[in-house]
């Protein structure tokens, strides 16, 4: 234990130490920018270690792995800034991917798919399981329980989100009142995307609980409390 201490304190393995942090500090990251910085850092430093220590071999493969991580971020700058968000995927990416990198985030805007109904329209039937996660970007809808109206929706609200989290029927119905438009995903679609972008599944059920708390409060507003 003595010499582990003495070797793991020694000065010379300093530089190799902060390498690590770095490593271990970029698979803490959620954000594949910053990702990707800190791992261009620990390669670096890397092999500025090794060469130090006259281990080429060890040096060329950290160098080639800061290499391919300063790729990867140069073209994640090059995704980030290719177009613009229409006004209808600008409210969907600043309500529920906030934290997401923009190139992430337009891949699954394209992944949904846009849809305008009428007034009168069903949105989701209660006691059955909704197809599909929507996202309203315009209009308003009623919410009613056993043919009770208990709540409105609007801009910025999901719809059948519990239903996608739980796996089960929808409580309750939800009805258009104007012209509504909305950003919906096929669940099975929407699971199989999510597992390649884990920063994606995290924003996204970050906004399933901000619009959980927004209803809320909306509906005891609404009810007097």
């Amino acid at each position: 234990m003595q010499q582990f201490l003495e070797t793991f304190l020694d000065p010379a393995n300093l530089v190799g130490h902060i390498a690590y942090v770095f490593l271990i500090v970029s698979m803490m990251m959620r954000s594949m920018h910053w990702l990707r910085v800190f791992a261009v850092a620990a390669g670096s430093i890397s092999a500025v270690y090794y060469f130090t220590l006259a281990d080429y071999v060890s040096m060329f493969w950290e160098s080639l792995f800061s290499f391919v991580n300063i790729i990867q971020l140069a073209l994640l700058a090059i995704e980030n800034r290719r177009g613009k968000f229409t006004e209808d995927e600008k409210l969907f990416f600043e309500s529920v991917l906030r934290n997401v990198e923009r190139a992430h985030a337009r891949k699954l805007i394209q992944a949904g798919k846009w849809s305008d109904v009428e007034t009168g329209s069903i949105l989701i039937t209660e006691d059955t399981w909704p197809k599909r996660l929507k996202f309203l970007v315009s209009g308003h809808a009623k919410i009613t329980l056993a043919g009770k109206q208990i709540a409105y929706v609007g801009p910025g609200d999901f719809l059948g989100e519990m239903s996608y989290l739980t796996g089960k029927a929808a409580s309750a119905t939800a009805t258009a009142l104007t012209p509504v438009r909305f950003l919906s995903f096929e669940r099975n679609q929407l699971e199989t995307h999510l597992d390649k972008y884990s920063d994606l599944r995290h924003a996204l059920e970050a906004g399933f609980n901000r619009n959980l708390v927004e209803k809320l409060v909306k509906a005891n507003k609404e009810n007097g409390a």
